[in-house]
Order: structure tokens, then C-alpha cells, then sequence
């Protein structure tokens, strides 16, 4: 994986090292591909990747959020979930499709990572999955004009991603139809097609 020179784009990741990663860790570190502290390095990584390097980029910090063979995410999505807004609001198509598809797996149904059963009273979780949704929700306005990119990873990133966060909207219902009518693509409309059947 290489990225850009450093100093090709301004930082805007600075709040990466405020956080401390490392309380965000699994009880199990095996549990995670990537230790958490390695994510500032990721995000930046994806930040300045180009082509196929922000694929792998984004493979990486995917081993540092969602626990690989059942798709939960781990407690690192919540502090991470600004910086992949953040990377949505860059002008790189392939690098805004690994955020989307990294966001979209952070507010999946599958919800979080836990490896002991959980108790009837214990709220944490579901305080955590609701927090972490409203994180992503509130970036919405980054996520919208990828519906109209020329890159189908992002256009499908993009209509995946609001079709969980808010189906009904009336933005959201305009912009499936304007794609209903006008996009020629198979595999954008095959994701529209089963987001109809899901409304």
C-alpha cells in the first residue's frame, strides 16, 4: 500500500490523536486483524491512497472496526465514524467508497461485536449502537452528492448506506427515483431494486 507524499492535501484529521485507541480494543486483541492504534495511520493512509491502494487501505482499517467472520464491529467504530464522514467529504471517489462501505458496516443490522452473552439490564450496547448511529446519521449531507458521482463504488456506497439510515426521506426517495429512471447501470439498479423490496 502507498500513499500520497505528505503535504499533497491539508490534514483535517488532527482530532486522530486525542483519541485513546488503545481503551477501544477488544477485551481479546486477537478478537481484531488490526489493533486499534494502528487506525490514525489507516485513516490517514486512505486519506491520501489513489486507484486500487485505497481497496487495500480500506481492507486494513475494515481488520481494525469489524470482527471478520461474523461482520460485528467493534467499539473502535463510534471514535472512528467522524473520520470516515470526514474522508466522504474529500473529492476522491475510490477512497469516499471505502468510507461509505466502512460506515455502512458500522450501522448494519448485525450490530455490535460481544463476545459474552449479554445480561437483560446491561444498556451499554445499545447505548453504544445508538450513539454510534447518530454519529453517522448526522453526516448525511457528505453522503448524498456521491449519488451523482461517475464512480459506480461510490453511487452504490452511497444509495447502500442511506437506504439503512433514512429510507423514507424525501430526498432520499427523489434521488432513488431520479437513479431509477436515468442510471444504466446493472448493479446500480439491481441495489435499487432490493432496496424497493425492503421499503
Amino acid at each position: 500500500m502507498v500513499a500520497s507524499p505528505p503535504g499533497s492535501r491539508p490534514e483535517p484529521f488532527a482530532g486522530l490523536e486525542l483519541v485513546d485507541w488503545a481503551g477501544f480494543r477488544p477485551r481479546n486483541p486477537r478478537d481484531a486483524e488490526r489493533d486499534a492504534c494502528e487506525i490514525p495511520d489507516l485513516i490517514r493512509g486512505l486519506a491520501t491512497a489513489e486507484g486500487q491502494a485505497a481497496r487495500e487501505w480500506g481492507e486494513a482499517l475494515r481488520g481494525a472496526l469489524i470482527h471478520g467472520h461474523s461482520g460485528l464491529y467493534f467499539r473502535t467504530a463510534e471514535p472512528t465514524a467522524p473520520f470516515l464522514i470526514e474522508l466522504c467529504r474529500g473529492e476522491r471517489p475510490e477512497v469516499a467508497a471505502e468510507a461509505l462501505s466502512l460506515l455502512l458496516s458500522c450501522v448494519g443490522d448485525d450490530g455490535p461485536f460481544h463476545p459474552a452473552p449479554l445480561r437483560p439490564d446491561d444498556t451499554h450496547l445499545s447505548e453504544f449502537v445508538t450513539r454510534t448511529r447518530e454519529i453517522i446519521h448526522s453526516g448525511r449531507a457528505a453522503y448524498y452528492p456521491w449519488l451523482c458521482s461517475s464512480h459506480v463504488g461510490a453511487r452504490i456506497g452511497a444509495l447502500e448506506l442511506l437506504s439503512v439510515l433514512e429510507p423514507r426521506a424525501p430526498e432520499f426517495q427523489r434521488e432513488l427515483a431520479r437513479l431509477e429512471a436515468s442510471d444504466g447501470n446493472h448493479w446500480v439498479q439491481q441495489e435499487i431494486r432490493e432496496i424497493r423490496l425492503d421499503l
